[in-house]
């Protein structure tokens, strides 16, 4: 694993990281690909796969409810933290859409480097302590970057300095029912919870020992945005009535109050 982890460094260097990947995708807004026309969908909160940022447009109403917030940011970077999920990354995703940033996560890049999602995996499992040196890395320059929605992985609060670094902006939460992170891993073995329910509890008690070992840590987050509440506040019966922007324009609402708080308190703190 001293390999991977050297290679993974290596990848989050200022030499490496600047240069274009596949999965670093351009913003759709400023896509030299312009001649390809995405359908638009319902941005549903609960999708059944990861979509792409292609994929994900917001509408004009959703543009012009986050336009005027947009000005308070002056390119804070946000960083997303919660539970791995499609939803936590559509939701992300449609952020930056939404608001003009560039999306990147820090996952995804790790998997690129180490060879996809199962060498992640053993990689984090077998050197808990070298993952946490390649996120804190990682961190560091990608934290440097302005105008960024950063989807992060759990190494990113698994630490007091990872933790730190994510000051460098505004940190949210995004915590969504754990059913939806164990269909997603069902579906990634091509299995799902009515076909196979043993594997569906199986999943759900590693991911439920995980948040319980991981939830003080996200609340550390400046911003925390529950599926359920949102889904709750705005009358729905259930999580599968929200959609994307619904979650959307909850965080850009929270991260604007936030700001003005911030700015407010600086101002009280300035002598006359």
């Amino acid at each position: 694993m001293a390999t991977a982890m050297r290679a993974a460094t290596a990848f989050f260097s200022p030499s490496v990281s600047s240069s274009p990947n596949p999965r670093q995708q351009q913003h759709p807004f400023f896509s030299a690909r312009r001649g390809r026309i995405h359908p638009r969908r319902r941005l549903r909160a609960l999708p059944a796969t990861e979509l792409t940022l292609e994929e994900l447009n917001p509408s004009v109403d959703l543009l012009r409810k986050t336009a005027e917030a947009v000005g308070d940011f002056r390119k804070t970077p946000i960083y997303i933290v919660g539970t791995d999920c499609n939803a936590k990354r559509n939701i992300a995703k449609l952020l930056a859409n939404s608001i003009i940033y560039r999306y990147l996560c820090s996952e995804d890049l790790l998997e690129d480097v180490l060879g996809g999602k199962e060498a992640l995996a053993t990689f984090r499992e077998s050197d808990e302590k070298g993952y946490l040196e390649v996120e804190t890395e990682g961190l560091k320059q990608l934290t440097s970057m302005g105008s960024l929605v950063l989807c992060c992985g759990d190494g990113a609060v698994m630490n007091s300095t990872n933790l730190g670094l994510l000051r460098h902006g505004v940190s949210i939460w995004i915590d969504v029912p754990l059913e939806l992170a164990a269909n997603d891993m069902l579906k990634s073995m091509g299995a799902n919870a009515i076909s196979d329910p043993d594997s569906f509890s199986k999943a759900m008690g590693k991911l439920r020992q995980r948040y319980d070992n991981l939830k003080e840590r996200y609340a550390n987050s400046d911003v925390t945005v529950s599926v359920q509440n949102v889904a709750s506040q705005l009358g729905y019966g259930s999580i599968d009535s929200l959609n994307l922007e619904d979650m959307v324009i909850e965080i850009v609402r929270q991260i604007e109050k936030l700001i003005k708080a911030k700015a407010m308190m600086e101002a009280a703190g300035k002598p006359e």
